[in-house]
């Protein structure tokens, strides 16, 4: 299948009281995203921080976050609940999950046969270090409409992760985001548009916002492209309001997207000098050294 209608929300965290009025908000935008018949509906990283309001008595936001482990099993269950009932493809945004006594910022595919399936962020922002484990691995995922990876946020920062999922075949990265301030917001979405075109992708932004535990997000969602004929100029389908919880919608065409690889203007993914790339590694490993 070559054209996939792929919806992104804009995702704001509200007051509630239990894990149902936090359900009862995911299910609103995927009901509000489903107008669109979209093949894939994706959430922001750490939507599940909106359950923070269930511990208000809790000073150290360390322990905040751990306790989200909590509602592990009744956010994958929601998911995948949603995604066989509305038969389409899910990223769950991420969530914080407890694994052999270690804490993983993980991104989750929701499929509509029921199956789940899992990326850890494999970077870490300052913040994150203290009670988080990044993941070791970039994986592709297929599905029945194309191949996918996910990017948690700052992920989307290094070249060398995008560029890992594109050869492996991916043909749309999934970003679930949520940055704190607007050049936060602005490093992430100036990456994934760079991506884009390095790799000849198709991005998904997907921002998290609101106010939260003393914590603000800032954030405007969107759905880029390469820069390529037949491709919209400046590389951007669809893009959403800032800091407004909305829905946005379009269409990718991953026919188009292959073509542009084999006889674009130019064929970034194709073109890389991989002896340029080796010495860059080596030297970086030259720099671990010395540090």
């Amino acid at each position: 299948m070559a054209k996939i209608r792929i919806s992104a929300v804009n995702f704001k965290i509200s007051p509630i009281v239990s894990f149902d009025d936090f359900a009862i908000h995911v299910i609103r935008l995927v009901d509000q995203a489903r107008e669109d018949t979209p093949d894939f509906i994706i959430f922001p990283e750490l939507l599940t921080i909106e359950l923070m309001h269930l511990f208000d008595g809790i000073e150290e936001l360390s322990e905040k976050f751990i306790r989200l482990t909590r509602f592990t099993d009744d956010y994958l269950n929601l998911f995948k609940n949603l995604a066989v009932e509305k038969s389409c493809y899910i990223v769950g945004g991420s969530h914080l999950k407890a694994v052999a006594g270690k804490y993983l910022n993980t991104g989750h595919l929701f499929k509509p046969d029921g199956r789940i399936l899992e990326q850890p962020k494999c970077h870490l922002v300052p913040l994150e270090k203290a009670w988080t484990t990044p993941g070791q691995t970039v994986s592709v995922f297929e599905t029945d409409k194309t191949k996918i990876a996910i990017l948690v946020c700052y992920d989307m920062e290094f070249p060398e992760t995008a560029r890992l999922a594109a050869l492996q075949g991916a043909d749309i990265l999934v970003s679930p985001s949520a940055t704190f301030d607007r050049p936060g917001f602005w490093r992430v979405r100036h990456c994934a548009q760079a991506r884009c075109i390095e790799d000849q992708v198709y991005a998904v932004h997907c921002s998290l916002l609101g106010t939260i535990s003393d914590i603000s997000f800032w954030g405007r969602s969107s759905i880029l492209t390469p820069c390529d004929t037949g491709l919209p100029e400046k590389g951007i389908a669809v893009e959403s309001s800032t800091n407004e919880e909305m829905v946005i919608t379009a269409e990718v065409d991953t026919a188009l997207l292959h073509e542009i690889r084999r006889r674009g203007a130019v064929t970034t993914l194709n073109d890389i000098r991989t002896d340029l790339t080796e010495k860059v590694h080596r030297m970086s490993r030259v720099m671990d050294k010395r540090r």
